[in-house]
């Protein structure tokens, strides 16, 4: 409850936001996962502050991006999607020598090879990516032109078009066969890539949320 109590102190019970939504959350603002077994460890039952509201550009969609932060030291990245249903993608970022523990590099270089339609393997499933990780992902995004803006335009959406403020970066994508799973790449123009273990959770995972600041 530590992390969780300072939130409400010295606030008018008139002027505390009430969130009914994950798209509704800013920075400060707490969330708690549910104790779904499907659910990595690192989330399960844990609470996570937001630290960044960000935003991504494509050709045809925006997103918003929340950035928790819990206990530990790694961070969770957050977007909310809509199709027929909204389901939350829920992502970690692994390091080169991670993607090695799991994948083999070589197939995985594979993904950047517009010849080729990659079938990435996993060829290892240590403890900590438990409920991260498929047996098996299929490429269904290469190359997409993105733009990253380190800021939240909420209301509103970002420019359609890059401008000064983005950072612009190439986007891949491969899914399970059931998507429920994905690995996400974002290749930045100054050559540095992003590896993303992402999972597909229905939004019943956020157990609660906590507002942080109070309405104006």
């Amino acid at each position: 409850m530590g992390f969780l109590s300072s939130l409400f102190g010295g606030k008018k019970e008139e002027n505390i936001r009430h969130l009914t939504h994950l798209s509704q959350l800013k920075i400060t603002d707490v969330i708690t996962f549910s104790d779904s077994f499907a659910l990595p460890d690192l989330l399960r039952k844990q609470s996570f502050k937001v630290e960044e509201v960000n935003s991504y550009q494509y050709e045809k969609s925006s997103q918003i991006e929340f950035v928790l932060q819990g206990s530990g030291s790694v961070k969770v990245y957050v977007t909310v999607e809509k199709d027929d249903e909204e389901w939350a993608n829920i992502s970690v970022k692994i390091n080169r020598e991670q993607v090695s523990q799991v994948f083999d590099l070589d197939n995985f270089s594979e993904i950047f090879d517009d010849e080729i339609q990659t079938e990435l393997k996993l060829t290892d499933n240590p403890n900590e990516y438990h409920n991260w990780v498929a047996p098996v992902y299929f490429q269904n995004a290469f190359a997409q032109r993105g733009y990253f803006y380190a800021k939240d335009f909420r209301p509103g959406k970002p420019p359609l078009t890059e401008d000064r403020d983005s950072e612009a970066f190439d986007y891949f994508r491969l899914t399970s066969a059931d998507e429920q799973f994905s690995v996400e790449i974002e290749v930045w123009e100054d050559g540095d890539t992003d590896v993303l273990l992402t999972i597909h959770r229905p939004l019943t995972d956020i157990a609660d949320m906590y507002p942080g600041t109070i309405d104006d």
